[in-house]
């Protein structure tokens, strides 16, 4: 699936988060939305990794941040 046929999804995230995301992507030399996207990535790879390391694990039992 080419990137403009993905899902739009609209968020509202608190001011400092968004602050923060801007200085990490400006950082990173990417768009907010590609740093979101990597940072989403990121968290979702660790909690895939947490449960393989956990046999019997679910979503619900995996702490959330």
């Amino acid at each position: 699936m080419k990137i403009h046929q993905w899902p739009y999804v609209r968020t509202r995230v608190p001011p400092e988060l968004q602050k923060q995301i801007a200085r990490e992507a400006a950082k990173n030399r990417r768009s907010i939305n590609s740093e979101t996207l990597v940072v989403l990535e990121k968290h979702y790879a660790e909690i895939k990794k947490t449960e393989e390391a956990q046999p019997g694990s679910t979503p619900s039992s995996v702490s959330q941040q």
